[in-house]
């Protein structure tokens, strides 16, 4: 990064006492790459810089910092500059950062809050951590109906320091109820006299504080919005979530996702927290074996079905093809599994749409099937004639066609087994990521050996 060569001239500066320059210097940084600097200087200097900037560039700088320097700035700058720090955040920052240090630390912080904030970090606790009421922020700004639009611009410039957004403004009445929304374009663009209830807009999308945080960022990608009101169960406003917090939303649910299917999370390790090089072997042992001995239970019951067709399987045709069989279903169903998997996480799929997926995946699997089984044919009429020159054509062109066909079944069935899979489960209340890959495989693998062998040995 290109501002980390200016680690020794922002030292030197604050050697020289060169304050002005030292503060343009940083300003002129995004927040990031101010943080980025910051990082790399001590404690006592990070203490003295923040000492010398505007509240607002504290608020915004600190978020940024690494974890580790948040934390030792907290142990080492002293009760006031850390005071000022904490206050200076945004809510949802706050408590972000109030929860990832050791309770014995963070509730001596506590402490040092304003009433308001710790009622915010209290209410905040009494939430799931994928609620929005865990996470939103309360950092937003307000205005009454009876203003007028000068006014109102006057109001948001006296707020706007301590808020993380103005470009919406949330209209309230007496009782705190949510009733309209402004933005700051309406305002500029309306007659200075005008009122703030004549600018607003009612037709108001939000969402509740208990609703899931998955679905505050599907709202606010169907909506196009920057920011989106949370209200209570009487309708009154309760904070906002902003685009950003969407984006670390989707963020946050694709990992978890991923580190389900991989099967890296539990065993003491949290969604986001897995560290590859870090965890110990036999951690890893633990976490993973549970699952691959659960499917090697399928593994056996797979063989078990394959040696009860063992005199069938004597003939070089079928056990030359059975691999291929069973490898085209079981990639077929993890293709359906992820494709479902993803709408389901998205929003675009819900338990109503079984059907379609049903009737989807029929037509879909079927035109891939029919492909599949053509090569098939055209392989087991080449594998025959190479094999078995003595064997009549018809006889060639009859096997050729019955393992076609078992390959269409096959490929159907694992289709369909990967999409309603995730589905029935979303339905039972489970993680649909949990169906990871291997898991469907392997029935996958089971179904289609069954499907094969029992068409195969019917038929010829």
């Amino acid at each position: 990064m290109r501002y980390m060569l200016l680690i020794p001239e922002i030292r030197e500066l604050l050697a020289e006492g060169n304050t002005p320059d030292l503060v343009s210097v940083l300003q002129e940084m995004h927040p990031t790459d101010a943080a980025a600097v910051l990082s790399a200087l001590t404690v006592a200097e990070i203490a003295q810089i923040l000492a010398l900037m505007p509240p607002e560039f504290e608020r915004d700088v600190f978020g940024y910092l690494e974890p580790d320097v948040q934390e030792e700035y907290v142990a080492g700058a002293g009760r006031e500059r850390v005071q000022q720090a904490l206050q200076s955040m945004l809510s949802d920052d706050r408590a972000e950062f109030l929860e990832r240090i050791e309770p014995r630390v963070r509730d001596h912080l506590i402490t040092m809050l304003p009433t308001a904030a710790r009622e915010d970090l209290k209410r905040r606790g009494t939430f799931r951590d994928d609620q929005v009421g865990a996470f939103l922020s309360t950092d937003y700004a307000v205005l009454h109906p009876n203003l007028t639009a000068r006014a109102a611009i006057l109001e948001l410039r006296r707020q706007a320091p301590s808020r993380e957004t103005i470009y919406y403004s949330y209209v309230l009445d007496r009782a705190g109820k949510l009733v309209g929304f402004v933005s700051l374009r309406d305002l500029i663009l309306a007659d200075e006299g005008r009122l703030v209830g004549d600018v607003m807009k009612t037709d108001l999308v939000s969402v509740s504080a208990e609703a899931d945080q998955e679905e505050a960022a599907r709202v606010i990608r169907d909506y196009d919005l920057i920011a989106l009101p949370v209200v209570d169960g009487a309708g009154r406003l309760v904070g906002i979530v902003t685009h950003d917090d969407a984006a670390d939303i989707v963020e946050e649910e694709a990992q978890e996702d991923f580190e389900k299917m991989a099967g890296v999370t539990g065993h003491g390790v949290e969604i986001g927290e897995y560290d590859y090089l870090e965890e110990p072997v036999l951690r890893q042992v633990r976490r993973r074996a549970p699952v691959l001995c659960v499917l090697a239970l399928f593994w056996v019951v797979t063989s078990t079905v394959i040696q009860g067709f063992e005199e069938s399987l004597n003939k070089g045709l079928l056990l030359a093809l059975l691999p291929m069989v069973m490898a085209t279903g079981g990639m077929v169903g993890t293709q359906a599994s992820a494709l479902v998997i993803r709408a389901l996480t998205v929003g675009d799929l819900g338990v109503r749409h079984l059907p379609t997926v049903v009737w989807k995946e029929l037509r879909v699997a079927g035109l891939m099937a029919a492909l599949l089984g053509l090569i098939a044919f055209v392989n087991s009429l080449l594998v025959g004639s190479a094999a078995a020159r003595p064997d009549p054509l018809a006889a060639v062109m009859l096997a050729g066609g019955v393992i076609g066909v078992a390959m269409v079944g096959h490929v159907v069935s694992a289709a369909l087994l990967g999409a309603l899979t995730p589905i029935v489960v979303k339905k039972l209340r489970g993680d649909p990521a949990m169906i990871s890959t291997p898991a469907v495989t392997a029935i996958a693998d089971l179904t289609g050996a069954a499907i094969y062998l029992v068409l195969v040995t019917t038929l010829l």
